[in-house]
């Protein structure tokens, strides 16, 4: 990890236009991501998280501000970035090995390369053998492990994830936390993750980005200081509850209020 900014946010602000008017979703934010850190974005439903996680992917435009990523202001998708969605979005037709090359495929013929790299990914995240499997054999978690490896299938150097173990149930996304943090630790890519666990947020992050109600503004700009290996164990000691007690009161108070 080094101090140099790797994204910057300088005033970001997004407004929908919509037929009963405008529509604030995220007011002028501002903030540094360093190469290589994990970082977490947590907030109340419709805070404009997800909204500022696709902004910095260039996947919609901002209204307001500008956000620039490894020197280069971001004004459309990106190769050298990775994303995750909350559902897999895997194409039903294609086996996993398919799907996980899918964008490469998109941009040039696969090579043999790049399949023995889809092979490694896919065995780093536990899914080794199932290559010629489809979609519909597969778990809801070894679906998003799928998606995963075509996300980093590009070798990006940062990976935006909106909320992708939300639907899982809580051991699966405990064990997938686990192995995202060992991923995490192998690779040291850039991520932002977009999250409404506090728990997850904090066992994964090195810092934690708390946001306000709509329209979104950042509140708290929490570091994690943790031990960089994470396993379920740290999740009952008195460090990781104090950094939870220090994010759970915001949403104590926006349910409040």
């Amino acid at each position: 990890m080094t101090d140099q900014a790797f994204i910057k946010l300088d005033e970001v602000a997004k407004t929908y236009p919509t037929a009963g008017g405008a529509v604030p979703a995220l007011s002028a934010t501002s903030a540094i991501i360093r190469e290589g850190e994990f970082v977490s974005i947590v907030g109340p439903s419709g805070c404009g998280k997800t909204t500022l996680l696709k902004m910095i992917g260039g996947l919609i435009d901002v209204t307001q501000g500008e956000i620039v990523l490894r020197g280069r202001q971001v004004n459309g998708p990106r190769d050298d970035v990775g994303f995750v969605f909350q559902g897999a979005v895997l194409l039903p037709w294609k086996t996993v090995l398919q799907n996980v090359l899918l964008p490469i495929e998109v941009h040039r013929p696969v090579t043999a390369k790049d399949r023995a790299r889809a092979l490694e990914l896919l065995d780093v995240l536990g899914l080794a053998n199932f290559e010629k499997r489809y979609p519909h054999e597969l778990s809801g978690g070894m679906q998003q492990r799928v998606s995963i490896c075509r996300a980093l299938i590009g070798d990006p150097s940062c990976l935006l994830l909106d909320e992708p173990f939300g639907a899982l149930d809580a051991l699966t996304r405990e064990n997938i936390n686990v192995m995202f943090n060992e991923l995490w630790r192998s690779t040291r890519k850039t991520v932002l993750l977009v999250t409404h666990s506090i728990q997850e947020a904090v066992f994964l992050s090195t810092r934690v980005l708390v946001m306000s109600r709509r329209p979104g503004e950042i509140v708290d700009d929490i570091a994690v200081d943790l031990p960089v290996v994470r396993l379920p164990e740290v999740i009952g000691s008195p460090e990781f509850g104090a950094l939870a007690n220090r994010i759970r009161p915001y949403f104590t108070k926006l349910a409040i209020d």
